[in-house]
């Protein structure tokens, strides 16, 4: 079992007029699930069981991986000075060369947004006196060829100079509705097999599929983090985008009905 394939299905099964009560756990070969609150869930199916039927409830995990093929880069641009005044021009004529350079390797207005700027004092000394001015100004980036990603980063460190941070940087898949279906088919396969096995060691069959609910949460972009302002400015930085992968958790409640005797 690899470590990226690794789930625990939880199991009760609860034997309605008997009184008997039998959890269990079992371990599957499947994705962990995120642990972030469910997001996204699909209504349970309708409940076609009877009331005092004996039912069995399980838990399924499954996954799916692609290769991403969008990147997000936050950036930005740290200056300070002993004014707010300077600070805050020298900061905006960075920032319009780093956008300008931006815009020259070929991304567009729509993938550029300003997502943060800041102005504030910086302290110093025993008694913490305003000693300087920093201004911080935040730029999105999205990028869709992931080759120009090294590139792009690069120029941005040469457009801003030593004002350069390289906040972090996301791999993402664009459209993940397929790979979700696939980790969620996966999961529901996992479920539906464990029940049959913990039918089958209580002498029973599973019958109607009472409930199926999605508790996956909604996939999230893989983010790395970089160093202190102006680290980004070695040639050819490396960017590998490595697999993306999306994980599913759902909860299914079958009836149990008496096996079959083998004829």
């Amino acid at each position: 079992m690899t470590t990226r394939a690794r789930a625990a299905v939880l199991g009760s099964l609860l034997l309605a007029g008997t009184g008997l009560a039998v959890s269990s756990s079992i371990v599957g070969p499947a994705a962990v699930a995120s642990a972030a609150p469910a997001s996204a869930s699909l209504v349970p199916a309708a409940i076609v069981c009877p009331t005092n039927a004996s039912t069995v409830t399980v838990q399924g995990y499954g996954s799916a991986e692609a290769q991403p093929n969008e990147l997000t880069i936050s950036l930005g641009v740290q200056t300070q000075s002993s004014t707010a005044a300077v600070a805050l021009s020298t900061n905006s004529a960075k920032a319009n060369a780093l956008i300008a350079k931006l815009e020259a390797d070929g991304v567009t207005e729509q993938d550029l947004q300003t997502s943060g700027l800041t102005v504030q004092p910086v302290y110093t000394g025993p008694k913490q006196l305003i000693t300087s001015y920093q201004v911080v100004d935040n730029v999105t980036v999205t990028l869709y060829d992931l080759a120009e990603a090294g590139k792009i980063i690069d120029d941005a460190a040469s457009a801003a100079g030593n004002a350069i941070v390289v906040n972090s940087i996301a791999f993402s898949v664009k459209d993940d509705t397929a790979l979700l279906g696939q980790a969620r088919a996966a999961a529901v396969r996992q479920a539906t097999g464990q029940a049959q096995v913990m039918a089958a060691a209580a002498g029973m069959s599973l019958g109607h599929l009472c409930s199926l609910v999605d508790n996956s949460s909604e996939p999230s972009p893989v983010s790395f983090a970089s160093g202190a302002p102006g680290k980004a400015t070695a040639p050819s930085t490396p960017v590998q985008p490595g697999e993306e992968q999306v994980t599913a958790n759902v909860t299914a409640v079958y009836e149990l009905v008496a096996a079959t005797p083998a004829s």
